[in-house]
C-alpha cells in the first residue's frame, strides 16, 4: 500500500516527452561538435597548404621583408641627421643675431642662450675607463656636425669628437688618451658594435655576421666592424693578396720568399702615411719588420714565413681558433692578446686599447746610467717618450753625438741628442724583445693583468712632462679604398715590370 507522503506517479506521455528533448539535445550536440570539427579541419588544411612553399620562397619573402626594414631604418637615421643639422644651423643663426645687437640687454640675452647651448654640447660617446680625476680636467669642445651624404648608400652619420683631458697643475695624467680625438664608435645599420652586448667572442662572432649583412645591404664590399684600424689591415690585405694572385706570385716557387716582403712593406708604409702620419716616427726608429713579417706570413702562411716571425708575435692557439680583430696580432704580447679576444674582441673601443698597449711599451734601466748624479735604482721608460724628444731634432742635429748621462731628466727628454744616446743604450730599436708594459696600462685595464707573465715594469716611471700617445685611423671611406686600390695596383704593377728581365 502506498505512502500517502510518496509522490504521485508520473504519466508515460511526459516520460516520452523527457525522452524526445535528450533526444534532441544530443542531435544538437552532435552537430555543433561536427561544424567545429569541420572548422578546424578546413584551418589545419589551409595551413598546410601555407607550409608546403618551398624554404627558398619563405627566405626570400624574410630577406625581402629584413631589407624593407633596415632601409627604413636608414631612412629614419638620414632624418634625424637632417633634423640635427637644422637645429645647429638655428642655434649658430640665434647665436649670430645676439652678437649684432647692441647693448646690455642683448649680451644678457646672449650669455643664456650660449649657457643652455653648452649644456647640449655634451660628448655622447664616453670612454668606460675614464676617471673622476680625467674628467674634472677635461674641457667639452663645441659639437661639430660634418656634413653629411643624403644618398642612403653612402650614409654616414657625423663622428662625436671627444674631449682631450688636459693635466692639471703641471702633472701629467696617468689617463692614457687618444690625442687625434678620433672614436671607433660610429652609427650603422645595425648598430650592434654597442655596449649593450657583451664584448667576448660569441659577440664578435654574432656582431660580425650582422654587420657583412650590412655591407651587403648598403652595397659596400668594405666591412664596419668596432675597429677601423681592423678594417684597414684586412681591406690591405685582401687587396694586396687578390693583386698577387692576378700577377700570378707564387712565393718559393716562381718568386723567391724575399720578393714578398717588399710589396708588404710599401703598402703598410702607405698606410701608416695616409692614416697616422704622427706614428711614422715610430715605425722609422723601431723594429717595423716585426709588422711586416707577421703581414707576409698571414697572407701566405707557410712553414718559411713562420720561421721568419718574432716568437713574441707567434699566434697563440686562441687567435687561431677564434675570429677577432686583426689589430689584437700587432701586440707582441701573448697574455695580452688572448685575453682581449676572450674579453674584448667586440669592445668599440678596441683600437685605444691597442694605443693604450703600444703607447705603455716601457724598457727598465738604472737611474744612474742615464741621469748624472741620481741613484742605482730601477726605473723604466716608454719607448714613445724618447721618441718624441727625437723627433723634435731638426734634419742637420742628427749628426750631434753625445754621451751619456744626461745633466738631468729636464734635458734627457727635451735634448734629441740624449734622447737619442738613450734609445740607442736601452735597444729600444731592437724592436719588441726588449720591451714591457707600463704599470699604468693595467691599472686602466686589469682584466688584461697575467701574473704568470713577466711584463709588468718594476720600479718609478722615468717621464717628461707631457706624454703622447699613438692615434688610430678613422673608418673606411670609399675614396680611401679607391686609393688604397690604385696604389696596390700602381706599386705591384710597376715593381713587377722593373723587376723582369
Amino acid at each position: 500500500m502506498a505512502s500517502p507522503t510518496d509522490p504521485p506517479p508520473q504519466e508515460g506521455g511526459d516520460k516520452i516527452s523527457d525522452q524526445e528533448k535528450k533526444k534532441l539535445r544530443n542531435r544538437l550536440s552532435q552537430r555543433a561538435f561536427r561544424r567545429r570539427q569541420a572548422e578546424c579541419i578546413r584551418e589545419l588544411r589551409s595551413r598546410v597548404n601555407a607550409d608546403q612553399r618551398p624554404d627558398s620562397e619563405r627566405i626570400e619573402a624574410l630577406q625581402k621583408e629584413n631589407r624593407q626594414l633596415r632601409a627604413q631604418l636608414v631612412d629614419v637615421q638620414t632624418k634625424m641627421s637632417r633634423l640635427l643639422a637644422t637645429l645647429q644651423l638655428l642655434n649658430d643663426s640665434v647665436l649670430k643675431t645676439l652678437d649684432d645687437t647692441a647693448g646690455e640687454g642683448g649680451a644678457d640675452d646672449r650669455d643664456i642662450v650660449q649657457e643652455e647651448n653648452a649644456s647640449l654640447e655634451q660628448p655622447i660617446y664616453n670612454h668606460s675607463h675614464k676617471t673622476s680625476h680625467d674628467l674634472a680636467g677635461s674641457t667639452v669642445p663645441p659639437l661639430e656636425l660634418e656634413p653629411f651624404d643624403t644618398s642612403i648608400l653612402d650614409f654616414n652619420p657625423p663622428i662625436p669628437q671627444t674631449a682631450i683631458p688636459t693635466p692639471m697643475g703641471g702633472a701629467t695624467s696617468s689617463e692614457l688618451i687618444n690625442v687625434a680625438g678620433t672614436s671607433p664608435i660610429y652609427p650603422q645599420i645595425p648598430n650592434i658594435w654597442s655596449y649593450e652586448y657583451q664584448m667576448g667572442m660569441q659577440s664578435y662572432l654574432t656582431a660580425m655576421n650582422a654587420t657583412e649583412e650590412s655591407s651587403m645591404m648598403l652595397g659596400k664590399d668594405y666591412a664596419f666592424t668596432n675597429s677601423p684600424f681592423s678594417d684597414h689591415i684586412q681591406l690591405l690585405q685582401r687587396l694586396l693578396k687578390h693583386k698577387l694572385n692576378t700577377i700570378g706570385f707564387v712565393p718559393d716557387g716562381l718568386h723567391p720568399l724575399q720578393s714578398l716582403y717588399q710589396p708588404v712593406l710599401m703598402v703598410l708604409s702607405m698606410f701608416n702615411s695616409m692614416t697616422r702620419p704622427d706614428v711614422m716616427a715610430w715605425y722609422a726608429k723601431t723594429r717595423f719588420y716585426h709588422i711586416i713579417e707577421l703581414t707576409a706570413w698571414q697572407l701566405y702562411p707557410s712553414s718559411a714565413t713562420f720561421g721568419k716571425l718574432h716568437p713574441r708575435y707567434r699566434p697563440t692557439d686562441a687567435q687561431m681558433k677564434n675570429p677577432h680583430p686583426r689589430v689584437i696580432d700587432w701586440i707582441p704580447f701573448p697574455s695580452i692578446r688572448d685575453r682581449l679576444i676572450q674579453l674584448h674582441a667586440a669592445n668599440p673601443q678596441i683600437d685605444q686599447i691597442f694605443c693604450d698597449a703600444v703607447t705603455g711599451y716601457v724598457v727598465e734601466t738604472l737611474m744612474s746610467d742615464l741621469i748624472l748624479g741620481a741613484p742605482q735604482i730601477t726605473v723604466y721608460i716608454r719607448v714613445t717618450d724618447l721618441i718624441t724628444a727625437m723627433s723634435a731634432a731638426a734634419p742637420d742635429s742628427e749628426s750631434t753625438i753625445v754621451s751619456l748621462p744626461a745633466p738631468d731628466i729636464t734635458t734627457l727628454f727635451s735634448s734629441p741628442a740624449y734622447a737619442r744616446a738613450a734609445f740607442n743604450k736601452l735597444n729600444m730599436d731592437k724592436g719588441a724583445g726588449y720591451y714591457k708594459i707600463d704599470p699604468a696600462f693595467f691599472e686602466k685595464y686589469p682584466e688584461l693583468y697575467d701574473q704568470s707573465d713577466d711584463l709588468t715594469a718594476t720600479g718609478i716611471p722615468l717621464k717628461p712632462k707631457f706624454q703622447k700617445i699613438l692615434t688610430y685611423p678613422r673608418p673606411l671611406d670609399s675614396s680611401t679604398v679607391e686609393t688604397y686600390r690604385s696604389f696596390i695596383d700602381f706599386s705591384v704593377d710597376a715593381a713587377n715590370t722593373i723587376s723582369a728581365p
